[in-house]
């Protein structure tokens, strides 16, 4: 009887033992996260790079036309602002000139897209008379695809009928 005893006692004890070691130490460990070794960071610069030279690229520039016309109406500072242009294209020999005609609503969706590429061919001319080669330029047309304001309005339909100058990198 004195065995059966002191077995039942060893095992009690083995017992808050065990339970006290699976509480205070295993359950614990096994819910710390796992140690993650991370490497330093790689900077890369070119990224930083390519956006001070798409920061440094000239805004689009906007060229208005009269209703169903193709005369560039006069702007004292497109002279100035084609300057920028063609110092950029000197300056980055990959890039192109994008000129791309658009017009209102008013008329036919092929009758837009002829006048969008009529009022885009005039400004590439004008373009090449302030000499910027004609192989650097793109012209394209966009017809009443793209407006940047409302047909509502007679101003809305006014600021749609214009053509885009602006920088595209290959």
């Amino acid at each position: 009887m004195r065995i059966l005893v002191t077995g039942f006692v060893v095992f009690v004890i083995w017992c808050f033992i065990s339970a006290w070691l699976y509480n205070d130490y295993l359950l614990p460990a096994m819910h710390k996260p796992a140690p993650v070794q991370t490497n330093p960071p790689v900077i890369d610069h070119s990224a930083d790079s390519l956006a001070a030279i798409y920061a440094s690229m000239p805004k689009t520039l906007m060229v208005y036309f009269d209703f169903d016309k193709t005369k560039i109406k006069t702007d004292p500072q497109i002279s100035d602002k084609i300057a920028e242009f063609k110092a950029w294209l000197e300056k980055y020999p990959a890039s192109m000139l994008s000129v791309t005609g658009h017009t209102d609503l008013v008329g036919t969706t092929d009758y837009n897209m002829a006048l969008g590429l009529k009022r885009a061919e005039v400004v590439e001319k004008f373009l090449e008379t302030l000499g910027i080669d004609a192989g650097r330029m793109i012209t394209d047309s966009k017809g009443e695809t793209q407006p940047v304001a409302g047909y509502i309005t007679s101003e809305g339909r006014a600021l749609n009928r214009r053509t885009e100058i602006s920088i595209k990198m290959k």
